[in-house]
């Protein structure tokens, strides 16, 4: 009898480890956030017309294009609340020095250049003299502020050349192209944290880092070189920053602080349950920045907007 219902049973035993493999945890978010988009477009017409949905594909770019740059220093392990200042400051910069008759690639270049020796500086006080790295690059912040109120003169500055803007907001399949940087960055990011041998490594660092040391692993040259590229991206989002709105406003760096992270951690909730994923960022910061669209459905009600940020 244990014989004939042997088959049976193997058979059933790939339908129980497919269920016991789903984890509720793992996809949680994105669920909800299913869940959300179907009840808005059963409710609200308006949630049914492809401008809406290009409008909050839009709306997430940059907070999304600064969430991956964050991952790259918390998957070793630290810090970086530099980053959405490296944008603004670099921004601040590379439009100055372009209003003032210098070619917009040398310009870029300059600005890149900025948000690598910021990088460098936070590394080599992070890395090589161990101080927290929420203090240096919460300082690194409080500094570029400073350098942003003081090239712009602390006041908007517009008026920036076509080929920034044609950078961020020429359109391609009817997205503009930040968009586009935005997707493409997470395939780059994916493949180097889940393909190549230095993603691995960047986990182990963050996971235990004497442990990775006796191992062989380099750790202080792959801490250095996550502070590095992530000032160099932060840099390179703040050309994008230009182009997309048209302006430097030097007190917007403290607006995009948070966001970032908010949307790394809570993507590190999903899908890859406590590992911080390229693709993570992508689910909380489209919630997140969809409310916009359907707040504005309840009318104008004063903190609604805030409120519905913080709830995502």
């Amino acid at each position: 009898m244990d014989q004939a219902l042997q088959p049976t049973r193997n058979a059933s035993r790939p339908v129980s480890q497919i269920l016991k493999s789903f984890s509720f945890e793992r996809w949680a978010l994105l669920i909800g956030l299913a869940v959300l988009t179907i009840a808005c477009v059963a409710i609200f017409p308006q949630f049914r017309t492809p401008a809406l949905l290009t409008t909050m594909l839009n709306n997430q770019s940059l907070v999304l294009l600064l969430a991956l740059t964050a991952t790259i220093v918390l998957r070793v392990g630290d810090f970086d609340l530099s980053i959405s200042q490296i944008m603004v400051a670099s921004g601040a910069v590379v439009l100055q020095l372009s209003l003032t008759g210098i070619p917009p690639l040398l310009a870029v270049v300059i600005g890149l250049l900025l948000g690598a020796v910021v990088g460098l500086i936070n590394a080599y006080l992070v890395v090589k003299i161990g101080v927290d790295s929420f203090v240096i690059t919460l300082g690194s912040f409080t500094a570029l502020a400073g350098v942003a109120y003081l090239v712009t003169g602390g006041k908007v500055v517009g008026g920036v050349p076509d080929e920034f803007v044609n950078f961020a907001r020429s359109q391609l399949l009817g997205i503009p192209m930040i968009t586009w940087y935005a997707w493409v960055l997470i395939v780059l990011v994916w493949y180097v944290y889940q393909r190549t041998p230095l993603g691995r490594y960047m986990i182990f660092v963050g996971g235990n880092r004497n442990a990775s040391r006796l191992s062989g692993v380099p750790v202080d040259r792959i801490r250095m070189g996550a502070y590095m590229v992530s000032g160099i991206l932060a840099a390179l989002v703040g050309i994008c920053f230009i182009g997309y709105f048209g302006a430097v406003d030097p007190s917007v760096g403290s607006q995009y602080m948070l966001q970032p992270f908010a949307a790394a951690f809570l993507g590190a909730t999903a899908i890859a349950v406590g590992r911080l994923m390229p693709s993570a960022p992508w689910s909380p910061s489209t919630s997140s920045r969809s409310e916009s669209p359907h707040s504005s459905f309840w009318g104008p009600r004063r903190g609604y907007p805030t409120f519905s940020t913080g709830w995502h």
